[in-house]
Parts: structure tokens; C-alpha cells; sequence
């Protein structure tokens, strides 16, 4: 969006308009309501800002609204003048009336292609999103908020601490390097304007006497002034009003925890709430099917790529409706890292397109021949189907109609002319041209594979940007491959990876798992683009110990080397004992990862999660996505532990499977607390022994062939709930197991809270399954079930 420049006495902050002049009792009635009304514009006015901040809106229509907006500044304006001033006000006040209700009455139907009405609503009153949003959708949401300060001079931001905002903003190098001058500046004792300017005066270095000097620096400079934890009450408007150079870009972003009505004078109000506008368009969106933890965590990784191009969201979203195949949502995210060959003007919504088209069946022909004959002004859908009959594209009317149902739903074609006719929106058409005029054709062996025993010869490789091995007997790759632009490469089955995928300088996921490789080249290292990394290193079994020439799995310094990783997986063979030999110094070298969010790992020690639970380090487990395997013996037993319920444990949010345990460590424990699964496998004590209070976040449990557990649980001596969380208890293969909670700590509280814990344990517990228990007698006591 353009850069609006105001003049010095401009005002548009709506919450200030409202809490500085509505509460004024002695105004004649007709002005309350014509400042009422004034402060509904601004309300609006903040949100079309905000969502034309992002993709696809083009200049045109940013254009379009820009002068919209600067009307409503202007119009904001003279409210004020009016309220201040002793002239006669009748006049005025109808003059600006019908201003106000002629500016209220702005049309935002090109909007509200892309955002519904009643999300607007949302925005308007502050309710955009009830569930707390994690870490990640926090960060992409003050991306997005450092991308729409751009375009005003004075902005409050609230709704993030100034940690985060500092850490995001010396990221965006491509936006910080528009200002020559960069200032943070602690406001937390600032009480007024004067404050504000004596602690940019220290911060630069210069007396706090001289204002001048101040002044006649800044007025020469780009600049940005970070106010951080500011007073509510401090008028931005007052502050250096004499730096503004309109030939310079100069911001001032306050920044404070809370957002309130009575906030004083900006050009602009963001609530960083309101910039997980795209996360609510994409949950909108895809239904019920992110109920599933594991679901989400993938999610979040496809909206991430999406960059906040709503349209792209909604596409996805459609497109991914109903889809359980994690490995289908992975594929998803990937999709977006191709670099195409082809022209286009919008890389994001080409490759969604590209994707979303290859996932199509008989529409697909369809939506290729709308590419030729359909654009935004539509046509006729019953001539557009019969068009697709003479083609030989459908054979029916009724398949016709079948289809644009298809494609109306995937929001590839929208419905118009009181539901006669459908077009296509412009974004989509353009790319569509482009995605059918490119030569980019990645090789995807799908799961159902073909039987492929060699890699495709070198100059297969030479334009591609994906390339999957899956279900094929592809062991080994060619050593002299030329691929400039391959993004991701999944293997299975592989035996070995040779030195030369170090120079797949693109390369941005490497999945290897699956695979029988027993160690990683030191070249992948070089590899510094990578996002995600999974490997198995299950070739142990294969070869004897005499034909393993190297003793390290992953050389050192690696995976530090690698540090753009977002996800990690490492699979280990517990039986490979060249793995206890650097596990420490990995572990290390994991910890430093500063962007990863995501991270699998067999450990043989329990204590090396001390190094996890580090605070000082990048590592940060309350916010990540982790699967910890500890098993404190050397042969780690084969599970009966049903497949299905096993893969459905492995995609827990934050897991823990802990094997052969013969006592409760502490590190266990306190990783516990963060675990939202907890698998227990070949375990001596009761799961009580890990104390109850730890399990507060536990969803799923599972306990497999605990030969010496005779009871489940016990009530602690607290009198707290029993797994009151818990939603998921599978229970297998447990030949001593007599009882699943045991109540002798119970009757010595008192009868109010008995009935506390009655009510509130397990009483979030959705699905219970037993297999093969022998001794079992008691489940549950009629008291206890509702």
C-alpha cells in the first residue's frame, strides 16, 4: 500500500476519538452522535488498512481505498475543529453528518471477496480469536504487523512485549534496511512528550539542552523510533514535530502490552490480534479435521508458507478440507519452496495452484479449458458446460454440474448473475496462464511407486524441484546428479547418501527416512538452506561390524551447520552403539538451533534431557513440537502396541515414550509436565510414581507391558483430580494389572472435596481401551462413572 503522509494536525486514531470526545456530557446531542458515528469510520478505516496490507491486493486496489482513507483523516479532522471550536455549530454539524454517513457508506465488496463479513464483524469488536494463538501463528502475526507500519508515520502496536517485536524486526532485513537510523527506546518512566524526546536525545547521543541538534539530525534522516511500554496518555502527534522530511521514510511505533479506548492521538492502530486474520480465514476454512493436534502442528507449517496471501489460506484450506494424511499436509508445506521456471507474478499462489490442480481428477481438464474462455467477467455455466461436452472433457450436463460444484468449493471458480453464471478472479487467472505455458514438471513417484530399482538418468534431474523415491527399491542415488533447483527430496529404501548431496545448494528438505543409511557424509553440512531435516539410520542391521568403515552416525558440527532447521528428526537403531559415542555433542549442537520447532530424538540417557531444559539455551521445549524416546538399556524391546495406535502416538503434539525404565528419574518428570502423550513401555513402577501432578497437559497414554503394575494410578496425597486432562488411555498387554485407580488416600479428606475429585477425575477421558489383561477386576465402581 502507498505511504500516507499526514500533516501535522491530522488525527485518525478511532479508540482516542472515542475516548476523548464521547465522554464529553455538556456536547449538544446531535455532535455526540455525529463523534459517535465519526469514531465507527475509524473503526473501520483501521481494519481496511490492516487487511490491505496483505496479499493479493494490488496497487490498483489499494489506490481505490487510499483515497477513501485519506478522506476519512480529513474528515476526522475538522470533527475535532469542531469540538474545540466556538463557532456556530449547526451548520457544521449537518454538513458533516452527511460526510461521515457518505464515507460510512464505502463499498468493500472487493474485500469481502476474500474476507466474510462477518470476520470483519469480528475485527470490529475485538473478537477475531477465542483459542490462544502458539508461539509460531504469534510470530507470523508480528510479521505481519511490521509489514503494516510501513505505510503510516505514527503507529501504536499492542498486544506483544517489545522482546519479540525487537527479535522479528532485526530479521526482516529487506524492511529494516529502508531506515539509516534505528532507535529502541525504553519509555516505561516517560510521562510526557518531553521525557519521550530527552530519552531519543540520550539515545543518540546527544545533550538533552540542545533540541536543535535534535532536531535538524532527524529531519535529514530515514529513521524509525521504537517507543517501547509507552504511556497510553502520550500524544505521538506531540512528539518531534520538527523531524518530518516527506522526502525521507520516518516512522515512530509505540508499543504497549494493553490496547484501550482512551488511547491518545496516531495514525494508526494495530492490534496484534487482529493480524491472525489468516489463521482465522484458514480454520474457517478447513473444518473440523484440526482437531487433531498432530493436524494442527502441520497446519500452522502450511499457513506459515502461505506468508498471509488470504486468498492462498482460503485455496489451501479448501483444498486440504477433510485430508487426515500427515504426509499429504507435509507435502502441502513443501510445495510452496519451488522455484519455477515459468513467468509469474505471484510465486505463492502459482505454487499453490500448481499443487491444488495436481490433486484434481476429471475437473482438472475443465479448469485448464477456463484458463482460455473464462476470467472475472464470467459466463454462462450451463453454455460453459456444454462447451465442456463438445470438447469431450465430460460426457453429461449433470457431471458438468458436479464438477462446478468442485470447483466452486476449492474456490477456483465463484458464482455470479444470481447464480446463472461463474467466473474466475484475476489472481487466479493470470496464474493459471502462467502454470500452463511452464515447462516445470517435478517427478513425483507417489506412494504407490513403480517398482523403480535406479534413480532417473542425470538430466532427468537438471529442472526439477521435487523429486520422491516412495514404495520404489531405489537404494542408491547417482553420484554426478546436476540439479540447480531441486527444494526437497524424500528417499525410502536408500543404503547409502553420497558426498555429492552437498551440492544441492537449493535443497530446503531432506527426508530420509525410512531409509538404511548408517551415517550421514560430512557434506551435508554444506547444506545451509535446509528447513527440514528426518533421517533413519536403520543400516546397522545390515552390515556387519567389520564392513561399518565409519565409527561416527553424524560427523561433528553438522548439524549446527545447519542452522536454519526448523524440524528435526532423528531415528537411531538403539542396538548401533556408535550412537552413544556423540549423542552428547549432538544433543549440543541441537540446542543451538535457534529457529527449530520441531524436533525428534532417541536418547539412551535420560539426563541428556537436561541439556532440552536448559533455559540459556535456543531451545525452548514449552513451545516446540518434541518426541523424546528413552530407553535406559541397550536393546530396546519390540512394542505390541497396535500399529495404528502407535503412528497416532508419534504424531502427538509434545511426546514422550520412555522403555525399560527401572526407576523415575527427575529429568523424566519434568519433561512430563511439558508432554501432552506419555507412553510407558516395559516400565517396573505405577504410573503414579511419575507423580500425578506432572501429567496436568497429558492427553494420551498409553501402557504396554508393564509386567509388575497392579494399579494405574493412585490418588495423591494432595487430593487433586487423577489425569483430569487425560482424553486418550490405552492399556495393553499388563499380566499383573488388578485395578485401574486406587482411592485408600480417599476417604481422609473431606466430603467437599471427595466430591471434587470424584467429578474431575479422568473426566476429560474420551476413549479407554484394554487388551489382554488377565487379572483385571475392577474397572470402574458404579460412584465413579456419572
Amino acid at each position: 500500500m502507498a505511504r500516507i503522509l499526514l500533516t501535522e494536525t491530522a488525527f485518525s486514531d478511532s479508540d482516542a476519538l472515542k475516548g476523548q470526545l464521547l465522554p464529553q456530557i455538556d456536547l449538544q446531542r446531535p455532535l455526540h452522535e455525529i463523534m459517535d458515528k465519526c469514531w465507527k469510520l475509524n473503526k473501520k478505516k483501521e481494519i481496511i488498512c490492516l487487511i490491505l496490507s496483505y496479499p493479493p491486493f494490488n496497487s490498483r486496489i489499494k489506490e481505490e481505498h487510499k483515497g477513501w482513507i485519506l478522506n476519512v483523516l480529513e474528515v476526522t479532522q475538522k470533527v475535532r475543529e469542531l469540538k474545540a471550536s466556538s463557532i456556530d455549530k449547526e451548520t457544521n454539524i449537518s454538513e458533516l453528518s452527511s460526510e461521515i454517513s457518505r464515507l460510512l457508506d464505502h463499498s468493500i465488496h472487493d474485500i469481502e471477496a476474500y474476507v466474510p463479513p462477518h470476520i470483519i464483524e469480528e475485527m470490529q469488536w475485538g473478537n477475531l480469536w477465542s483459542r490462544a494463538p502458539t508461539k509460531k501463528m504469534l510470530v507470523l502475526a508480528t510479521d505481519f504487523a511490521i509489514r503494516q507500519i510501513l505505510h503510516f508515520r505514527r503507529i501504536r502496536i499492542s498486544g506483544t512485549d517489545g522482546k519479540s517485536f525487537m527479535s522479528r524486526w532485526k530479521i526482516q532485513q529487506q524492511i529494516s534496511d529502508m531506515f539509516s537510523t534505528f532507535l529502541q527506546v525504553n519509555a516505561t518512566s516517560c510521562k510526557t512528550t518531553e521525557d519521550i524526546e530527552d530519552s531519543i536525545a540520550r539515545e543518540l547521543g546527544l545533550s538533552t539542552c540542545k533540541k536543535q541538534d535534535m532536531d535538524e539530525l532527524l529531519k535529514n534522516k530515514s529513521f524509525l523510533i521504537f517507543l517501547d511500554d509507552t504511556d497510553l496518555m502520550i500524544n505521538l502527534y506531540e512528539v518531534g514535530a520538527r523531524w518530518w522530511n516527506s522526502e525521507k521514510i520516518q516512522e515512530i511505533v509505540s508499543r504497549h502490552e494493553l490496547h484501550r479506548l482512551d488511547s491518545v492521538g496516531v495514525d494508526l492502530e494495530i492490534r496484534l490480534e487482529d493480524h491472525l486474520l489468516s489463521r482465522k480465514l484458514f480454520h474457517t476454512n478447513t473444518g473440523d479435521v484440526l482437531n487433531s493436534s498432530p493436524i494442527r502442528y502441520q497446519a500452522e507449517n502450511v499457513l506459515k508458507h502461505c506468508s498471509g496471501h488470504l486468498l492462498v489460506a482460503v485455496l489451501m484450506a479448501r483444498a486440504l478440507k477433510g485430508v487426515e494424511n500427515i504426509r499429504v499436509w507435509e507435502h502441502a508445506s513443501h510445495a510452496f519452496d519451488f522455484q519455477t521456471t515459468s513467468e509469474t507474478n505471484d510465486r505463492i499462489l502459482f505454487n499453490a495452484l500448481a499443487l491444488i490442480l495436481g490433486c484434481l481428477d476429471s475437473a482438472k481438464e475443465c479448469i485448464k479449458s477456463c484458463e482460455s474462455c473464462l476470467d472475472s467477467k464470467g459466463m454462462d455455466k450451463i453454455y460453459l458446460i456444454e462447451k465442456w461436452v463438445k470438447g469431450g472433457l465430460i460426457r453429461s450436463l449433470d457431471e458438468g454440474e458436479e464438477i462446478i460444484q468442485e470447483l466452486s468449493k476449492a474456490f477456483l471458480l465463484e458464482s455470479c448473475g444470481n447464480g446463472g453464471s461463474v467466473r474466475m478472479g484475476d489472481e487466479i487467472h493470470k496464474e493459471l496462464v502462467n502454470l500452463y505455458k511452464t515447462e516445470m514438471n517435478p517427478i513425483l513417484l507417489e506412494p504407490d511407486g513403480r517398482g523403480l530399482t535406479e534413480a532417473p538418468k542425470d538430466e532427468a534431474w537438471e529442472e526439477i524441484s521435487e523429486m520422491h523415491f516412495m514404495n520404489n527399491k531405489i537404494s542408491k542415488l547417482p553420484g554426478n546428479h546436476k540439479c540447480p533447483k531441486l527444494n526437497v527430496l524424500g528417499c525410502e529404501l536408500l543404503k547409502e547418501l553420497p558426498s555429492e548431496v552437498g551440492e544441492l545448494h537449493h535443497l530446503q528438505v531432506l527426508d530420509l527416512e525410512g531409509t538404511e543409511i548408517i551415517n550421514l557424509p560430512t557434506a551435508v553440512g554444506k547444506l545451509i538452506n535446509l528447513i527440514c531435516l528426518k533421517v533413519s539410520f536403520y543400516g546397522y542391521h545390515s552390515h556387519s561390524r567389520k564392513g561399518i568403515q565409519s565409527s561416527i552416525i553424524i560427523p561433528q558440527d553438522v548439524i549446527s551447520n545447519l542452522f536454519q532447521l526448523e524440524e528435526l528428526s532423528i531415528d537411531v537403531n538403539p542396538e548401533d552403539e556408535r550412537w552413544n559415542v556423540n549423542v552428547k555433542s549432538i544433543v549440543k549442537e541441537i540446542c543451538n538451533l535457534n529457529r527449530l520447532e520441531a524436533l525428534k530424538v532417541y536418547l539412551p540417557e535420560s539426563v541428556l534431557l537436561n541439556d532440552f531444559r536448559n533455559g540459556s539455551l535456543s531451545v525452548n521445549l514449552p513451545w516446540m513440537h518434541f518426541k523424546f524416546v528413552i530407553s535406559s538399556h541397550l536393546k530396546l524391546v519390540i512394542s505390541r502396541l497396535p500399529g495404528k495406535l502407535a503412528a497416532n502416538f508419534d504424531q502427538e503434539q509434545r511426546c514422550l515414550k520412555y522403555v525399560n525404565g527401572r526407576t523415575v528419574e527427575i529429568e523424566i518428570q519434568e519433561v512430563l509436565q511439558q508432554a501432552t502423550a506419555f507412553f510407558l513401555d516395559h516400565h517396573l513402577t505405577t504410573l503414579s510414581e511419575f507423580r500425578i501432578g506432572n501429567m496436568k497437559n497429558l492427553k494420551s497414554c498409553a501402557i504396554c507391558e508393564c509386567d509388575e503394575m497392579e494399579i494405574i494410578a493412585a490418588l495423591d496425597d494432595y487430593g487433586d483430580a487423577v489425569l483430569e486432562s487425560l482424553e486418550f488411555l490405552n492399556v495393553f498387554h499388563m499380566k499383573k494389572l488388578r485395578s485401574i485407580l486406587k482411592w485408600e488416600q480417599f476417604r481422609q479428606h473431606s466430603p467437599s472435596i471427595r466430591v471434587s475429585i470424584y467429578q474431575h477425575t479422568l473426566s476429560n477421558l474420551k476413549s479407554f481401551a484394554l487388551h489382554t489383561c488377565p487379572q483385571l477386576t475392577t474397572i470402574f465402581t458404579v460412584n465413579f462413572l456419572p
